[in-house]
């Protein structure tokens, strides 16, 4: 099957600009469809500053000393191929965790702990199902564990977007217009 789907590959010829951040007097880009991150300055000039295969890089954080991008991985977007990666000024990305479906977002808490947002499930369409995605937490060795309730459970998001936190509170928001408020991280 073609990586776009049972219909072929997409072509977008101008990109998909799926992230922006603050970084280093300009801004980083991510561009899901050309799998790659841009710096773009404010006077308008544009570098590249990594350049992937098929991963789809998604979201983005931005630290004092580094960069953090999200790739959902190749469609059927499977959960060995969801990453996250770390980019320091003048070096290429590396990876930091793996093992979720569709990263699509990363935050980083106060107190420097790293979450990750899975979308859900891959389809053959590049869509997640339903009610299977995931808050994750970045574990030393490069894991992704799933964010659990008070009862052990893992919280199931609906399709979920993007994430920002407030204090020790994330708030996510999803496909369907859902506002998800996830405390005491």
């Amino acid at each position: 099957m073609p990586d776009g789907g049972p219909f072929g590959d997409a072509v977008v010829n101008t990109g998909v600009q799926y992230a922006m951040e603050r970084y280093d007097g300009g801004f980083l880009v991510t561009d899901g469809h050309h799998n790659r991150v841009l710096w773009v300055k404010r006077n308008g000039s544009i570098k590249e500053v990594a350049t992937f295969g098929n991963v789809v890089p998604t979201g983005l954080e931005v630290t004092k000393h580094r960069a953090f991008i999200t790739q959902a991985g190749p469609i059927p977007h499977r959960p060995e191929d969801g990453k996250v990666l770390a980019l320091h000024r003048g070096s290429n990305p590396t990876e930091v965790a793996s093992g979720a479906s569709m990263l699509i977002d990363v935050e980083r808490r106060p107190h420097g702990k790293l979450y990750a947002l899975s979308q859900g499930q891959g389809t053959v369409w590049a869509t997640a199902k339903p009610n299977t995605g995931r808050l994750v937490i970045v574990k030393r060795g490069g894991s992704l564990k799933p964010v659990v309730d008070r009862h052990g459970r893992e919280l199931v998001l609906d399709r979920p977007t993007s994430m920002e936190f407030v204090g020790h509170t994330a708030y996510v928001v999803s496909v369907v217009g859902n506002v998800y408020k996830i405390a005491n991280l």
